[in-house]
């Protein structure tokens, strides 16, 4: 089936009932998973799907409807449903489709069409591989959380009466596990993936079994600390639910709404000058790209955070105009069951140029954060306040491990008092950060 050449058939359908304007998103795409548990296939699941959503526009009204019924009666009722829905909404100035820049997409090469000819054995062979390797990289290794293999397959479709018609096929592959180590009462669970675009750009199967052992096997012991005001080093890892909280305090409606702590710091500094933070779905290969984002807008790369300086709240096409602003959108899209929404599409916190290890040496008594329990940031007040777990460092060197400890203080000080970002960004996921170091942060304990 020509997908691209039924889509156009239901904008013009649209605009024929009475639509002023119309748009389709449509995706078509398979998803294979499996699960392994002490060598034994657990689960084995591959499904296709495929199903389009529609948005229509009369008189400023919206109306949006979804199906994965594609059949020509089908169609012929759904479109005119939606098109009925929008007579019934209420009217909005700001509503209607973006105002495009026409441009040619990239091709990001996305889509590794090897996958689909891989071998449902080899993919067992490797989730029984990386779970046994894990379980055996450490004798306190007592339990399997399970291997698993994964593959998908996806092609998105937009096109709508403003003369956008863009298509990319994507691929994605991953695998991986996790454990469960033990010593004496003392139990801590680990685990490790990898995930790419390409099968080639997987790790090796022994990296990531051993990363999930010495993930569960290193937190053993781990104990809290009296209640102090520290030097802190949040770990790349664990650096991304920080970030995350900074990110959703810049959704351009929570701006216009004034319910974020961000709201009257436009182009002023909000984070130390080593801060520097992109929104960059560009990038070849990389598991979080796109070529277009959920309204349609080809992608690029913008600049959010500069040196310290916050330089743009993120909006979708409809929160820009009813907030009254011209900037340069981002929209995310959770499938063709959803409406665009604002949003970041593949976030990069600048690369430092020092070590993590330099970093740590550098520090007499403080901590080395690997795990936090939330984001930690309220948005409209800009506390924060956060679960944490991870190592004490004791003059210059790890020296043990912690957990059941509270991170506490504001945000914007604590933005504003980091002091090194280090050189060991692994860009691996849609958050991607370097580890980096806060001067002082209140570190609640044990009393």
């Amino acid at each position: 089936m020509n997908y691209k050449l039924l889509a156009e058939n239901v904008v013009k359908k649209a605009l024929k009932l009475g639509a002023d304007e119309a748009e389709v998103y449509l995706e078509n795409g398979r998803d294979f998973e499996l699960s392994i548990r002490n060598g034994d296939v657990e689960t084995i699941k591959q499904a296709t799907s495929k199903g389009m959503g529609l948005t229509v526009f009369k008189d400023k009204k919206l109306g949006f409807s979804y199906t994965s019924d594609f059949s020509d009666k089908s169609l012929e009722e759904f479109t005119k449903k939606t098109v009925q829905l929008s007579l019934v909404a209420d009217p909005k100035p700001w509503n209607g489709l973006p105002d495009f820049k026409k441009g040619k997409i990239q091709d990001l090469d996305l889509y590794d069409s090897s996958i689909s000819e891989i071998p449902n054995e080899k993919k067992i062979d490797i989730a029984k591989e990386v779970e046994k390797i894990a379980l055996t990289y450490d004798k306190r290794i007592t339990k399997s959380q399970g291997g698993f293999f994964g593959d998908a397959e996806n092609e998105v479709i937009i096109v709508n009466s403003k003369g956008i018609s863009y298509s990319y096929k994507s691929s994605g592959v991953g695998f991986g596990a996790g454990v469960v180590a033990g010593e004496g009462g003392d139990m801590q669970s680990g685990g490790w993936s990898t995930s790419k675009r390409h099968f080639k750009d997987l790790d090796a199967i022994e990296n990531v079994a051993k990363k999930a052992g010495k993930r569960a096997v290193e937190k053993l012991g781990a104990m809290p600390v009296p209640t102090q005001k520290a030097p802190v080093v949040f770990d790349r890892y664990a650096g991304g639910l920080f970030w995350y909280g900074i990110l959703f305090a810049m959704n351009g409606d929570s701006v216009y709404k004034k319910t974020t702590f961000l709201t009257d710091y436009l182009d002023k500094p909000i984070a130390s000058k080593f801060i520097t933070i992109t929104d960059d779905p560009t990038i070849p290969r990389h598991i979080a790209s796109v070529p277009f984002d959920g309204e349609g807008n080809i992608t690029r790369k913008n600049i959010l955070i500069d040196k310290g300086v916050l330089r743009m709240f993120i909006y979708d096409t409809i929160t820009a105009r009813k907030a009254g602003v011209e900037v340069n959108t981002i929209a995310g899209r959770g499938g063709y069951r959803s409406p665009p929404y604002a949003n970041f599409l593949n976030v990069v916190v600048q690369n430092g140029s020092v070590s993590r290890e330099k970093i740590i040496s550098g520090i007499k008594n403080g901590f080395y954060v690997t795990g936090l329990r939330g984001i930690g940031t309220d948005i409209p007040t800009g506390t924060y306040s956060c679960g944490a777990s991870g190592f004490w460092i004791k003059d210059g060197e790890i020296a043990f491990p912690v957990d059941g400890i509270t991170l506490g203080g504001n945000t914007l000080d604590i933005l504003k008092n980091i002091e090194i970002v280090a050189d060991d960004i692994d860009i691996r996921g849609g958050l991607n950060s370097p580890s980096f170091k806060i001067s002082e942060i209140t570190v609640g304990g044990k009393k």
